[in-house]
């Protein structure tokens, strides 16, 4: 947002050889835990290759932007590529709020006991549609605090579910403050403003302001001025997921602990939209991050090239000429600007068969305070506008016919969907969401045990919604009828010791194997199962990507692929 007079111009920059400026990084490093660094920009390829040993953060037209910590620093150094430390610009502008209370304009940042207040404060205010909730706590002990916003928010209705998080990078904090902006507007508003009433009346929103509060908070609980881009294991956390590409350790890391919180949140909903908020361009990034567009893309890439259009074009109708113009006029394939592995938005969408975006919001890494309502304002609509495509593209609910009970089903579109793009209904309610752009679409429905069920000719119109009440009839006992390929897994990738859920067609005693995915047998265990969902118990000490086959007398072999977390 904020134009500042760079400290290195690209067209300029004197890059020098890598012995130049060591001491001084090793100061910085030791301080910090992090340096940033620009060198030349080189080819794609390269690029990919380095963001696996350091954490690419913005590729521009002649040079590219790096944050290392100290293994990271010590890679680069023997790639013999020139390059000079950079430093982004710190605001003067990083005023923060006298009391919880003076947040209410929105123009100063919080320090943590106050952002921890104001939380609280927006559920103990807005008992009836908004509850605190606690995904876990970072390496320093600091809460990750989310909000749930809905007409009913104390039960899990049968209700498309929402998210929006902000600032996992550390030191880009314009998201953080408007994400609480946003969340005063819907509680505020709700039943005078008819935006804001029928998104908390037709959704489960959830809000994560924070994300890696160690980072921001990095110079201490009352300032954001010393914010890092790591967290405190000198971690990123946007390069530390599993990726469908590399596997579940990109990084060759331990999940950071924040990590491991966002993922067993997230496992235990069911999210079919959301966005995460960072800075240092100005952009809407759309998956995937793990290839380009030459390599693949999503199945439901127009649709995601729509949403990611209507966001910039929003933007661009309420903010000053030349804001979110970055890249294809404010929007990209996240591969073709640059690749990462172990990106969220990746992990969401191909493991969790979610929809996600990275939304880059200000040039600025630190917003200044007094930019602060001018990002709200050119974003204020664009937020709105994004959380009600959720509600839009083909929603219903699958049950057995003959007992009614719901049915988690894959709803696939054959033809169409690849690369975990299809969606799963939900297991208590049998709801299901699938957002897609206009068209006509053939809908494949089917659960273990059951019969299949194809609906041709759905045709989509955009801003509408279809809505299916499905219900599928149960397979007979002949296991040859029994479909024998894929077991239905949830949550998958789940924490180790934890249980996952699969469905079965019937009453029996199954055998259930666990093979490493290098064909070794890991453990192999005798269970009595029921007709639906049956609950198993992960052996302790089972890590990495496997094999679970179950078979029974009457049904089965299946075999579903799992990554079990640490």
């Amino acid at each position: 947002m904020h134009n500042y007079l760079l400290i290195f111009f690209f067209s300029l920059a004197v890059f020098v050889p890598p012995a130049h400026g060591q001491d001084t990084a090793k100061k910085i490093l030791k301080e910090r835990g992090e340096v940033y660094i620009i060198f030349p920009k080189p080819s794609l390829a390269v690029i990919h290759h380095l963001s696996g040993k350091i954490f690419i953060d913005n590729v521009r037209k002649d040079s590219v932007i790096a944050c290392v910590n100290e293994k990271g620093y010590r890679y680069f150094l023997k790639q013999n590529i020139p390059f000079r430390l950079y430093f982004y610009p710190v605001p003067k502008d990083l005023a923060t709020a006298r009391t919880a209370k003076g947040l209410d304009t929105w123009s100063s940042y919080p320090t943590y006991e106050q952002y921890d207040s104001v939380m609280h404060r927006f559920a103990s205010n807005h008992p009836d549609i908004c509850l605190l909730d606690t995904i876990g706590s970072s390496v320093q002990g600091r809460l990750l605090l989310a909000v749930k916003i809905s007409d009913s928010v104390a039960t899990d209705e049968n209700e498309p579910e929402f998210f929006y998080t902000s600032t996992m990078h550390g030191d880009e904090t314009g998201g953080y403050v408007m994400l609480l902006h946003l969340i005063d507007y819907l509680l505020s508003n709700y039943q005078t403003d008819s935006t804001a009433t029928t998104l908390i009346n037709n959704m489960e929103i959830w809000i994560n302001p924070l994300a890696n509060p160690d980072g921001t908070y990095h110079g201490g609980n009352e300032t954001v001025s010393g914010a890092t881009r790591l967290n405190a294991d000198g971690l990123d956390l946007n390069r530390n997921f599993p990726d469908p590409v590399e596997g579940p350790h990109p990084d060759n890391n331990d999940y950071a602990v924040e990590n491991i919180a966002m993922m067993q949140f997230m496992q235990h909903r069911h999210f079919i939209m959301s966005a995460n908020f960072h800075a240092g361009a100005e952009v809407v990034n759309y998956p995937w991050d793990s290839w380009t567009s030459s390599e693949k893309t999503h199945a439901d890439d127009s649709w995601f090239r729509f949403i990611s259009r209507e966001y910039a074009d929003t933007a661009h109708n309420y903010s000053p000429a030349g804001y979110m113009t970055d890249l294809e006029n404010g929007i990209t394939n996240g591969g073709d600007w640059y690749q990462i592995s172990g990106g969220r938005q990746d992990y969401v969408t191909y493991f969790l068969h979610g929809r996600e975006t990275t939304i880059e919001l200000d040039n600025t890494k630190i917003t200044p305070a007094g930019d602060l309502l001018a990002l709200w304002q050119s974003n204020f609509h664009s937020l709105l506008n994004y959380m009600h495509e959720a509600l839009y593209g083909i929603a219903g609910k699958i049950s057995d016919s003959l007992t009614g009970v719901p049915l988690r089903a894959k709803i696939e579109i054959p033809g169409h969907d690849i690369d975990s793009s299809w969606v799963w209904s939900d297991s208590v309610s049998g709801s299901f969401y699938r957002l897609l752009d206009s068209g006509a679409y053939t809908l494949r429905v089917s659960a273990p045990g059951y019969q299949t069920k194809v609906f041709p000719g759905i045709t989509i119109t955009r801003h509408h919604q279809i809505y299916l009440n499905i219900s599928l009839a149960p397979l007979s006992s002949n296991k040859n009828n029994y479909p024998s390929s894929s077991l239905n897994i949830y949550p998958n990738p789940v924490i180790t010791g934890s249980q996952v859920t699969v469905s079965w067609p019937g009453n029996e005693e199954v055998t259930i194997s666990f093979i490493a995915i290098d064909g070794r047998m890991e453990r192999l265990i005798k269970a009595s199962f029921r007709q639906g969902d049956n609950r198993i118990m992960l052996p302790q000490g089972l890590t990495g990507m496997c094999f679970i086959t179950i078979e029974g007398r009457k049904y089965g072999p299946l075999t579903g692929k799992i990554i079990i977390l640490p």
